[in-house]
């Protein structure tokens, strides 16, 4: 028979036998929900952590993931290809810059799992950003709008 004392937790990131005085060890910068701090981890751990220089360089590197990601994508259209490339290499090239262009885009989506606004904000504006230069009319005859 079980004694009230002891209780077993079952949780998602801990799995530990405790009495009632303790608790179970949880990670302290885990949010459910969006917040403005600077104290995060974006991609690896305890990176940026509580320095404000490296949250801001932590923006920035989201920031260009997301912008390199929408050009990647646009050198990933058949037009990039040389004319008389042979078939093979043409879907070799491509095939290698969307898999790259997918990593990329896969990497921001985890940094945008932290839940942080601002690397929220960083994400959306690279993004952004990388159409409005390499897919849309805004600055020329840089790319096309898909349509």
């Amino acid at each position: 028979m079980l004694s009230s004392k002891n209780v077993v937790v079952v949780e998602a990131w801990n799995t530990t036998t405790t009495t009632q005085t303790q608790t179970p060890h949880r990670p302290s910068l885990l949010h459910p929900t969006f917040y403005w701090g600077y104290n995060c981890q974006v991609l690896f751990s305890g990176w940026p952590g509580p320095d404000r220089g490296m949250y801001a360089l932590a923006l920035i590197f989201v920031f260009f993931l997301a912008f390199l990601a929408e050009w990647l994508a646009r050198c990933s259209d058949a037009s990039s290809t040389k004319p008389g490339a042979h078939k093979l290499a043409k879907v070799a090239f491509r095939t290698a810059m969307y898999a790259v262009k997918s990593g990329f885009s896969y990497l921001v989506i985890l940094a945008v799992v932290s839940f942080n606004g601002g690397v929220f904000l960083a994400a959306i504006f690279g993004h952004a950003l990388g159409f409005a230069v390499f897919r849309g009319r805004a600055f020329g005859n840089m790319g096309q709008v898909d349509g």
